[in-house]
């Protein structure tokens, strides 16, 4: 927590445990929603901002933050998630699948 311009500012860290959040997920919110501002879109958290090279939230947009995560449906964000390891190699399989099944009919005509 610091103080700037006389009012108290909270690390992303501080503000999670505030909304009994995990940091991760609340970092991974504000990656999103500035991923959203660079493309046009209206976000869905206030801009943190930055003391000594860390983002902080004010005190008084604690509520916002709250409000605009309470907001997000599910699916919402699922533009923005990275694809998983797993369904890669799901995907892969498939098409070694097609073209192993391509192959064997090939080689019975």
């Amino acid at each position: 927590m610091k103080r700037k311009n006389g009012e108290l500012h909270y690390k992303i860290k501080e503000v999670a445990f505030l909304i009994n959040l995990s940091p991760e997920s609340l970092f991974n919110y504000v990656k999103i929603d500035r991923h959203m501002k660079e493309n046009g879109e209206d976000g869905f958290l206030p801009n943190p901002t930055k003391i000594n090279n860390v983002q902080h939230f004010k005190q008084s947009e604690v509520k916002e933050i709250r409000a605009g995560i309470a907001k997000l449906k599910k699916g919402d964000l699922k533009q923005y998630r990275k694809e998983t390891t797993y369904q890669k190699l799901k995907q892969e399989n498939e098409s070694l699948k097609k073209k192993l099944a391509q192959l064997e009919g090939g080689e019975k005509r």
